[in-house]
């Protein structure tokens, strides 16, 4: 879920919706990441969460913040994992109900309004030291969400908290600087996720657009420039500024504004030409040289941030439902979804922050307590709402997961294979009403999809119309190999380098240092051999084998081997 709802008001309305229940994930792949994450939250230590608001108010507090290997994090920014944890466990429990999770939550929110101050200021940090670091807008971005998840989960003293807070903030002596502070693109975001919420005011939004928006950097999306994406001047450049994107959006949605609708698709654009590697993570990270096209490789640079690319998935979404007939959008979150997201996850242990494509999938998902294990760990909780979209009598399925569902009155169930094998079952047990049916053909097929006696091209939606219950269908989305030729910092002269993807899956060679191997890069079909869902081996040799990249655990990888 995205925690915001677009206002009566607003002059952009969605074509389709979201969900925000009735959505059930009854196995498969996903649902394994979805357990997974309930377990990962249920390991959080409810006194270390809030050590930072113990310390202010002068309580006794026991054990120590979370931090591996130093804590930048929670020990930089306090308070901002209590919040994550907020983030997480309120989208989930839109979805399944935990007790104890639940309560966590609750004793979370309790503690936050007992050390709250009179005028609503609630981070445990003093006034003082508010104007630094990432406080103004990372930190609080993370408390507006997660107070927000809270409130839909049925916690209503949390929106009162959030409330209060944004009050506070909308009134700050900082504000006229506040988007050239450490990450100050990302506060725009706090602002009209507050300002589309049940409990948002006009203010939310007039400063959303006061102190964060920057004219000169808008125009450089419309020219589509990309200085706008790597060398954005005022504090570092970051590739998590589709937040930034994503509070445009809120606002073109309230406003109508279409300058700002354009300057978001060139910004699209912009990333899938020169700043997306293959299988959808983000290139462009912070703290590098980085240039367009440059697509590193190799584990000493940072890049594919989950965080990015969880921004991207909602960013995407955003568009889905202004678009909904536009399956780019629905295919942009399923690469996000398969080859970024559930490829971060660790078991129940933690989340990568990076995903690294050669080398070895990264070691820092040790740390509990980053941005993208809260990133991650709400966009995780928040899989259910990725698969319907609907208006009335027209549903759309856009990705397909074993699910049971209630949408528009219809009781729809999913039976799938996928992502591993394009089997798919849809069934209605019953509808109030004909539904019309907006089956998703996934760009990657390499065929068209006959359903119902109806055929559907790739990267459209196939529609079967006055659907009632007792319908029933199955088909099979055929999947195939492709390759990607790799060009970017990390060629080798002399050599060529192939990325191999199977439907929405990127696939990794294994194997340590530089892999060299045969391939028929036109034809790669004719030079693959399937051993399960998860491998797959080279013909004609004995050592040569790939895995899909999701399920890789420890094993050395290289996405792009030389292939001759």
């Amino acid at each position: 879920m995205e925690y915001s709802l677009l206002k009566d008001s607003a002059k952009v309305k969605n074509k389709v919706d979201l969900l925000f229940s009735d959505v059930k994930l009854t196995g498969g792949r996903l649902s394994e990441v979805f357990e997974n994450n309930i377990k990962f939250l249920k390991r959080f230590d409810y006194d270390r969460l809030m050590y930072w608001f113990r310390v202010k108010n002068n309580k006794y507090a026991p054990k120590a913040p979370y931090g591996y290997d130093g804590g930048h994090f929670e020990n930089n920014l306090y308070g901002q994992t209590a919040a994550m944890y907020l983030m997480a466990a309120g989208t989930l429990l839109l979805w399944k109900e935990d007790t104890e999770i639940r309560d966590m939550m609750n004793k979370i929110v309790d503690e936050i309004e007992a050390s709250r101050e009179d005028d609503g200021y609630l981070i445990p940090l003093s006034k003082e030291k508010f104007p630094t670091k990432e406080y103004p807008n990372y930190v609080r971005a993370w408390f507006t969400f997660g107070l927000l998840a809270a409130g839909y989960a049925g916690n209503e003293k949390a929106f009162k908290l959030v409330r209060d807070m944004g009050d506070w903030f909308n009134k700050q002596e900082c504000l006229p600087i506040v988007k050239d502070l450490n990450l100050g693109f990302q506060g725009i975001l706090a602002n009209t996720a507050l300002y589309l919420s049940k409990v948002g005011v006009e203010e939310d939004l007039e400063v959303a657009e006061k102190y964060y928006r920057e004219d000169f950097w808008l125009q450089w999306l419309y020219e589509k420039d990309h200085t706008a994406i790597y060398n954005k001047p005022g504090n570092h450049p970051h590739g998590t500024l589709i937040t930034t994107l994503e509070g445009y959006m809120d606002i073109y949605r309230v406003t109508g504004e279409t300058y700002l609708l354009e300057c978001i698709k060139n910004a699209l654009a912009m990333y899938e030409e020169k700043w997306q590697h293959v299988g959808g993570g983000i290139v462009m990270c912070e703290g590098e040289p980085f240039y367009p096209g440059c697509n590193y490789l190799d584990p000493k640079h940072q890049y594919n941030e989950l965080c990015c690319s969880t921004f991207w998935a909602f960013l995407n979404q955003r568009m889905m439902l202004i678009e909904p007939d536009n399956e780019h959008y629905a295919n942009e979150i399923e690469k996000t979804i398969y080859n970024v997201l559930a490829a971060a996850q660790v078991e129940d242990r933690g989340v990568h922050y990076l995903a690294l494509l050669e080398g070895c999938k990264d070691k820092r998902y040790t740390d509990v307590a980053t941005c993208c294990a809260a990133t991650g760990s709400r966009m995780m909780a928040m899989l259910p709402q990725f698969i319907y979209t609907y208006r009335d009598r027209e549903v759309y399925i856009n990705l397909y997961e074993s699910s049971e569902a209630t949408v528009a009155g219809a009781k729809i169930k999913i039976d799938t294979d996928m992502p591993y094998n394009g089997r798919v079952k849809v069934s209605i047990s019953e509808a109030e009403k004909p539904i019309n049916l907006h089956i998703r053909i996934p760009s990657w097929c390499d065929a068209d999809v006959t359903i119902d006696g109806k055929a559907g091209k790739p990267g459209t939606y196939l529609v079967i119309e006055a659907v009632m219950g007792g319908f029933e269908t199955e088909f099979t989305l055929p999947m195939n190999y492709r390759t990607t030729l790799y060009t970017g910092e990390d060629e080798i002269e002399g050599k060529n380098r192939y990325a191999v993807e199977y439907g929405p899956l990127l696939l990794a060679a294994l194997g340590r240092g530089s892999v060299t191997l045969s391939m028929n890069t036109e034809h790669p079909e004719n030079s693959f051999e399937r051993i399960s869902d998860t491998r797959f081996k080279i013909k004609d040799s004995n050592f040569r084998e790939y895995m899909t990249y999701m399920d890789i655990t420890d094993e050395p990888l290289t996405v792009y081997p030389v292939i001759e």
